[in-house]
């Protein structure tokens, strides 16, 4: 016997299908143009794998811990255990040859991975709560799926590009955070019937500002292959490239040089101001329509509720609306080539066992920092730091120079590596640095 499939589950299997494409294309054309097919189906069938993973953890869980509270449900249950699966699908796509890859890399594929894997799961778990409901949650927790699977992508990338444990592991496990954050308040939203209305826009557009930066800093990361033939790792290559802004920021003060016209947001270009408009438009007239017509709606809508309507009809396109706009809007050169007025740095005194030399640094993350010296020093030297913030001295931190080079023009640089992680010189540090960047964005003056 064969059992008839009703018109709202293919109503609902195609507007899966659709939204898995819509989104597919807009990121497909916004930032990543060339890719390989085969690559594409690779990441679709590890997306069937972790819905699989998911299935069996939440199975295995839900006999282990029978009885749960809604907060369990959205955060453990639901949000970790899908975050986590779609991790290790990922981490499994690339893990063999990851030199090969870039962060961009990361994103595109863990995208196409997120959104085979939300569709997945939309087909699984279909709910018979009504065909408008449905709809509701089939063109929301797709996009989110898919967004998160990106931002597990880029940061699975640079957990594998980094060598040192601090920055391998925190990269890693902020990333996840920050998805299994938004999954779980917006999974707790529809079991607890909080206001979709607010929590909808926050959790889809915070994810997509933070996938936004994330594309525009990709882009000025190199891809693993290019790290090993420089013999850096990625936290190194980081440090070096700040260290370099701040001093082209000194040598464009000394000659008269602004960076001024490198913007941190740029103009949308025509194509997403045109498809701005066009989601925008019927935003706008979808209120009109409810304000001065609710009787034609709930007469050719009985099944509609208000707050559904109004987030399918009028949020959902306003939704997209900012997402043409903002689209690929952010600036990647403002990362690389743009600095602002009066950096903060910090005078450091180097002492060996049979030499003392003093210099400064513009930038210390975690444990690690590049420092300008006046000589060579062999890998992997013993030394002690005095590192100094305005009158304060924190005296006789043990570390290693974990490199020694010389750059073109004959200056000497160490990348150097704290034993233990100074945590009062970091919470003072970035304290003093975020009061020097609000002036700087503030009360700064233009240089000309």
């Amino acid at each position: 016997m064969i059992t008839q499939i009703s018109i709202p589950s293919l109503v609902i299997l195609l507007i899966n299908f659709l939204t898995l494409g819509f989104y597919y294309s807009f990121y497909r054309f916004h930032f990543y143009r060339f890719t390989e097919s085969f690559l594409q189906y690779t990441a679709l069938a590890f997306s069937i794998f972790s819905a699989g993973i998911a299935i069996g953890l939440q199975a295995f869980l839900l006999v282990w811990i029978p009885f749960t509270s809604p907060f369990w449900n959205a955060f453990i249950h639901s949000a970790l255990i899908e975050e986590f699966a779609k991790l290790l699908g990922i981490y499994l796509f690339f893990r063999k040859n990851q030199d090969e890859f870039t962060v961009t890399d990361g994103i595109f594929y863990g995208l196409v991975l997120g959104g085979g894997f939300g569709l997945v799961e939309n087909i699984l778990y279909y709910i018979n709560t009504g065909l408008w409901s449905q709809v509701l949650r089939s063109i929301t927790a797709l996009p989110i799926h898919m967004m998160n699977g990106g931002l597990i992508g880029a940061y699975l990338m640079m957990f594998l590009f980094h060598k040192n444990p601090v920055f391998k592991w925190g990269k890693i496990l902020f990333g996840f955070v920050i998805c299994v954050g938004i999954h779980g308040l917006y999974n707790l939203s529809l079991l607890q019937d909080i206001n979709l209305l607010f929590i909808l826009p926050i959790c889809i557009l915070s994810l997509f500002f933070l996938l936004e930066l994330t594309i525009a800093k990709s882009r000025i990361l190199v891809p693993g292959h290019i790290l090993k033939v420089m013999n850096m790792s990625m936290e190194e290559y980081e440090i070096l490239s700040r260290h370099n802004r701040h001093e082209g920021w000194i040598q464009n003060i000394q000659k008269h040089i602004s960076t001024s016209g490198i913007k941190l947001l740029q103009y949308p270009n025509m194509r997403h101001s045109i498809l701005t408009a066009f989601f925008f438009v019927p935003g706008i007239l979808s209120i009109y329509l409810l304000f001065n017509s609710p009787d034609w709606i709930s007469h050719k809508f009985p099944d509609l509720a208000l707050q559904d309507y109004f987030a399918l009809f009028v949020l959902y396109p306003m939704i997209l609306s900012l997402m043409f706009f903002f689209a690929g809007i952010i600036n990647p050169y403002f990362f690389r080539d743009r600095m602002l007025e009066v950096p903060l740095f910090s005078s450091v005194d180097l002492h060996t066992k049979n030499d003392e030399e003093n210099s400064a640094i513009f930038h210390i993350q975690a444990n690690m920092f590049y420092l300008p010296t006046s000589q060579m020093f062999q890998e992997n030297t013993k030394v002690k730091f005095d590192l100094w913030l305005g009158l304060q001295c924190f005296v006789g931190l043990s570390g290693t120079i974990l490199w020694c080079k010389e750059n073109e023009e004959g200056n000497c640089g160490a990348m150097c590596q704290l034993d233990k992680i100074p945590y009062s010189f970091l919470i003072k540090w970035h304290f003093l640095r975020f009061k020097q960047n609000f002036k700087n964005l503030f009360l700064r003056k233009s240089i000309v």
